[in-house]
């Protein structure tokens, strides 16, 4: 639910005002079951229930579906696998946001332009629910000053932002106060702790848990020549977290559980972003457009609570502890921290040989150094558009320079005999990438086989998202009298057209770092026709 309202005016032609203020309500809940995989028959009590159990062979995936205890259904063999939902039990929860806000805009002469805005934001994450986000914009309008008259600028802008906005996503609800879990009957140490013989336990909390805020400083100009045929924008930013929310460890014996959601410490970010548009040719049958941007970042972390070196980010799917990624200060958020891999003389990886980096003749976690960020520095983008008569003709390309990601299916697999991975991934990982690139022969699973820089690949693409050719026409079947015809146009378009990439795996665009998609995105085809009567 919102509501806003809205003042606006005009003095002398010369300043104009515009006020806004609003009020935002926000509840979101939602309600699971927990689901777990199952066999028949079972070695215990409960068995599966006895009316539309779809039945697989054995290791085959089935749609989710609510199965009820009871009998068994005959025909159902040993080692075969269905799925059920464990008998309602699960969990509801909600959460809220609730935000006050304001605006105002002063525009002097259509010179100089003020803006400032106001959050003022409540949410049911934290203990401390509210939390103020300000900003404020300054812009001058240079082109319209007397001395740019006669100058070369059809447009000339310059821009100063500063503000503040708020995170509190992921991190689940209710997470600040002391909350239990009923007992299910199958784990965990249960206590009477509402006196009428239902058995429940803590679950972990935080009452510290508050906002995370990012701070962002930029300084921008637009400018425009030859009667804006060649416009662009070139701003510099800085960008501070402060607060960042993470999921850490807890010292031992200090909360219900050894690691929960924290506020760990500060980021920043700093780069420039650069865009150009060009309209190359300009007749009355021919237009040829051209659209350029270049972004650079640099992205480290600054600051880390409690003196701690570093915090680790679970990935949850790779190894034991699933801890490749890690924060430093000084380097950038969710680096990769691994072992240096060992090669031999033809250039080959040994196998669970790594290097003892600080020469104590122990290989440990010690040995673990920071290789190489999942964050591009540079990412650029490229667009063109010709227009002859009533045709067009136009692509896009997208490139990213510098990121890597760990390559976590062929480590996944490199243990495994070719015939297995055949077996398991044949048509999607294989269908581009031979075996041999997946299975390294080796037979071990330890984590210096794991966790080595060998499996992090430089994951720099350049891509064509998108090819589109086109025809208009007008009047199409018109006639003398009365009917004027069919406007319209046809086209053909073909999306995810090419990757190229040094990566060894299926996609090198994966959020976060780790790589472990087997399934490609498709390329597909359009052809289109939309018409106006």
């Amino acid at each position: 639910m919102s509501a806003y309202a809205q003042y606006f005016k005009d003095f002398n032609d010369k300043h104009h005002f515009d006020i806004m203020a609003g009020y935002e309500w926000q509840h979101n809940w939602r309600k699971e079951y927990n689901e777990s995989w199952g066999t028949y028959p079972t070695n215990s009590a409960l068995i599966f229930g006895p009316s539309d159990v779809t039945v697989f062979g054995p290791g085959m995936w089935i749609p989710a579906c609510v199965y009820t205890w009871g009998e068994p259904k005959a025909g159902l063999l040993r080692g075969e696998s269905i799925f059920r939902q464990n008998n309602g039990l699960g969990y509801r929860t909600e959460n809220y946001l609730v935000s006050f806000f304001g605006r105002m805009n002063y525009i002097y002469d259509s010179r100089y332009y003020l803006t400032f805005t106001v959050r003022y934001d409540g949410s049911s994450r934290f203990r401390d629910h509210w939390a103020l986000f300000p900003s404020a914009a300054l812009a001058w309008n240079i082109a319209e000053e007397a001395f740019m008259k006669d100058g070369p600028f059809s447009t000339m802008k310059l821009r100063l932002g500063w503000g503040k906005t708020g995170q509190q996503e992921g991190i689940g609800d209710y997470n600040y106060f002391a909350n239990y879990v009923l007992s299910n009957g199958s784990m965990g140490s249960f206590y009477d702790v509402s006196g009428d013989g239902s058995k429940a336990k803590p679950n972990v909390y935080n009452p510290e848990l508050k906002w995370e805020t990012t701070t962002t400083t930029n300084v921008g100009l637009d400018w425009g020549v030859m009667n804006n045929r060649l416009t662009g924008s070139i701003d510099w930013y800085y960008r501070k977290t402060t607060d960042l929310l993470n999921w850490a460890t807890f010292s031992a014996m200090t909360n219900f559980r050894n690691a929960f959601y924290k506020n760990i410490g500060s980021l920043r970010n700093t780069g420039i972003e650069f865009s150009v548009n060009w309209k190359a040719i300009s007749t009355d049958d021919l237009i040829w457009t051209l659209d350029y941007n270049l972004t650079y970042n640099s992205n480290k972390v600054t600051e880390l609570i409690s003196n701690d070196p570093s915090y680790f980010v679970s990935t949850g799917s790779i190894g034991i502890n699933g801890n490749v990624q890690a924060h430093f200060v000084d380097h950038p958020s969710h680096s990769f921290y691994v072992y240096q891999q060992v090669y031999d003389q033809d250039g080959k990886p040994i196998e669970g040989q790594v290097v003892d980096r600080n020469a104590d003749g122990v290989i440990s976690e010690a040995d673990k150094y920071l290789y190489k960020s999942p964050w591009a520095p540079v990412t650029m983008g490229f667009a063109s558009k010709l227009e002859w008569k009533n045709w067009d003709f136009g692509f896009s390309l997208r490139a990213s320079l510098g990121n890597y990601l760990f390559n976590n299916v062929m480590q996944g697999y490199h243990n495994v005999s070719n015939a297995a991975i055949f077996e398991e991934v044949s048509g999607f990982y294989l269908n581009n990438r031979p075996v041999e690139s997946v299975n390294m022969g080796w037979k071990t699973y330890d984590n210096e086989t794991i966790f080595t820089d060998y499996w992090v690949q430089n994951a720099s693409f350049l891509k064509c998202d998108n090819i589109t050719l086109g025809y208009s026409f007008n009047d199409l079947f018109k006639r003398e009298h009365g009917y004027h015809g069919l406007n319209g146009r046809v086209y053909g378009t073909v999306s995810n057209v090419f990757c190229i990439t040094k990566y060894d795996g299926i996609d090198p665009e994966i959020f976060g770092g780790i790589g472990g998609d087997i399934f490609p995105r498709p390329i597909s085809f359009i052809l289109g026709l939309s018409l106006n009567f």
